[in-house]
This record gives C-alpha cells, structure tokens and sequence, in this order.
C-alpha cells in the first residue's frame, strides 16, 4: 500500500547514552522497520539498513563501525503519517545482523531489539519489601528508571492490603521486569511500556487492561468505499475460560475461608460472554500464597478468572491511508460491518507496523470477551 498522498516519513533518534538524530547517512540507507507493540508481553523492533561501501576504501563499510548502532544503544523510532507524529518505539539493541551482499545484491544491517523493558530485565535481584502494597513496591522498582523519561502511571489493585512483616513481606526473585509482572498478574493488571508523547518519553501504564475512555475511530470491513481493513478473521476460545475456586486460612482467626471468583470486573465488551456458557466454563484451583489475608485471596482468585475472559480474537490488516491515523494498543476501537455477533467495542491488544519508503501498513489484534455487541454503533 503506498501512502506518498498524504506523507510518511520514519525518523530515528540513536546513540549510547542521549539518542541523537540519526546521521543521514543512516536514514539514506533505510531498507525498512517491523515494529511489534503489545499491551503485556515486551514490545520489540527490527531494522534493516542498506550497508553500502565507502567510496575512499575498498572493503569498508561505514555503518558497521557507528557505535550508535551497536548493541546496547538507545533507539527512538518516530512515524509521521500526514502531519501527525507517532511515538512507535523506545527501546534498546540487542541484537545486531550483517549480512554480506550477494552477487548484484547490497549487504544489509539488521538492528533488533526490545523497548526499555529490556533494562528492567538485565539483572536477578533478591529484595524485600516490607510492609509495602503491589503498588507502592511498583513504584519504588520504577523510580529508578526515571533518567529514561518513565514516567508511571499506577492504578491501585480493587484489593491490597500492607501486611504486618512479622506475617508475611513480599519477596522479589528475579528481575524487576519479571517481579512487576508477577505483581501485575496477582491483581489481573497488566504492565505495558507505552511510547512517547513525546520522543524519548514513555508511560509505564500498571493497572487493569483500559477499556474506559473515548474509543480510537472504527475499523471497517464489506462497506465498499469506507472499508479500511483486509484479512478479517475471528477466532472464539470459549473453552478457556474459567472460573476460581478454593480455600485460605485466615491467619488471624486460623480458620480456613473459601474463596470462589464471581463476575468479571472488567467493562463488559460483548453481550454474551464466554463466562456464561455452562457447557465449556472450566474451573481452575486458586494456590494462594502463604499469609495472604482471605479478601486478598478473593481479589488473586478474581484476577486468576478475569484473565480467562477474553476468548474472542480479532486479527486483520489496517489500510493506513484510509484509516488516515495509527491505532494504538491497549486502548478501545469499534468494528463495524462484521455482523451483529461480531460488531462492536473490542480491546486492541497489539499492533505490527511495517513500514518501508513511502508505505506503511499496521497488523493488529483485538480481543473481548464473547459475541454480540453492547452498543448501537460505533464512532465512524
């Protein structure tokens, strides 16, 4: 799909310490860039640039020995479509490619790598957080971020308590990435590493997965001229969703309390959910941990059965130039044109731009939790 009719342009920021614009040398030699951002799992990027010859020696290639395009250096991608620009990425190299040229072909450099995640997930630690909530140990592990622009955004669990250290500290084992994580899961939050506004800025969203808020313009499908999306498909898991039982015992009084999940406390997206099935709702055993007080238990039990909800998938390709703006994860986007049991609100889990000179296209996937929808109509 070209889209020259209303502009793309990519811009890179690189460098070791402060990223810096990208010498135009390198921006000359761009190939082309995939870019993977998800609401959960680390969002991740790869590269290519085209590794030319030095015109004063034979044998040299000038973007092999930049050291702004090693491993480890700080890369700040930016997309402009129209007049708009898009924070897509901030993150990190990893890992670095070269493929020689081939006869009558160019050798390429492959950049890959991860967004700042990455440095959370660099160093195992052992820490103890004593008589500290999920949300204030989140926040400690993010302060020491700051110098790379994260800025957090928390929303405090719907249950938490600061226990008593004599009863129970909360433990990390493991790295920071990994141990917000686990904190996130415990309270059917998620951790997503959102770029931008701004270059060289990011929003460390931890709380539950958003579905408030105005949703993102419609993606359509069969409506002639108004379609802008391709390779529409759906597919519904019922069977996976599940229900929470099982036992704590209420380390003040030593009685054992039983625990059962009830309905999800995530906005509802579609108006038969999965949960409602009899026929295929499984039941899974909370393992509580030890010391947990009984309403923390119900909250983890919760949170272990809303995290089974959404069974419905969406993925499909996004025409760009007809779309006329990106869409962006971990928000809200209507469907329209799929038919009553699949129009509607869903959440947009993650994203795929592919972007080479002059095109750019966008793979996504959108979730909810059954069939039907909850609303009239969606914003066009």
């Amino acid at each position: 799909m070209n889209i020259d009719a209303i502009g793309v342009r990519l811009n890179l920021l690189i460098g070791k310490e402060i990223p810096l614009p990208a010498p135009a040398a390198v921006m000359e030699s761009f190939e082309s860039a995939e870019i993977a951002v998800s609401d959960t799992d680390p969002s991740g990027f790869s590269l290519v640039l085209k590794a030319g010859r030095s015109a004063k020696l034979a044998g040299d290639l000038p973007l092999l020995k930049m050291q702004s395009l090693q491993a480890g250096s700080r890369i700040v991608i930016t997309g402009i479509l129209g007049v708009k620009i898009d924070v897509l990425m901030d993150g990190v190299i990893q890992d670095v490619d070269f493929k020689p040229a081939a006869e009558g072909g160019s050798a390429t450099l492959t950049l890959k790598g991860r967004d700042l995640t990455a440095l959370m997930d660099l160093e195992e630690k052992q820490a103890a957080f004593p008589g500290m909530a999920s949300m204030d140990i989140v926040l400690q592990i993010l302060a020491s971020y700051s110098r790379y622009g994260i800025i957090p955004d928390i929303r405090p669990p719907l249950a938490s308590s600061r226990d008593n250290p004599v009863d129970r500290t909360p433990m990390q084992s493991g790295t920071d990435l990994a141990y917000i994580n686990e904190l996130a899961a415990e309270a059917d939050h998620i951790f997503a590493l959102l770029p931008g506004p701004v270059p060289l800025t990011s929003r460390a969203y931890w709380g539950p997965p958003p579905r408030l808020g105005v949703p993102q313009p419609a993606l359509t499908t069969n409506m002639g001229p108004e379609t802008n999306i391709s390779g529409l498909s759906f597919e519904n898991t019922e069977s996976e969703a599940a229900q929470v039982s099982g036992n704590v015992q209420d380390i003040q009084t030593g009685q054992t309390v039983p625990v059962q999940s009830t309905h999800s406390r995530r906005l509802p997206l579609a108006a038969r959910s999965a949960m409602n099935n009899a026929r295929t709702l499984r039941t899974q055993i909370l393992r509580p941990q030890a010391g947990q007080a009984p309403g923390e238990a119900l909250s983890r039990a919760q949170a272990q059965s809303d995290a089974t909800t959404d069974t419905l998938k969406a993925t499909g390709e996004l025409d760009l130039g007809k779309y006329g703006r990106v869409l962006n994860t971990s928000k809200l986007v209507g469907l329209r044109g799929a038919g009553l049991d699949h129009d509607g609100l869903y959440y947009v889990k993650d994203v795929v731009h592919t972007i080479t000179p002059g095109t750019w296209t966008q793979a996504f996937t959108l979730t909810r939790e059954g069939l039907g929808t909850t609303v009239p109509n969606v914003r066009p």
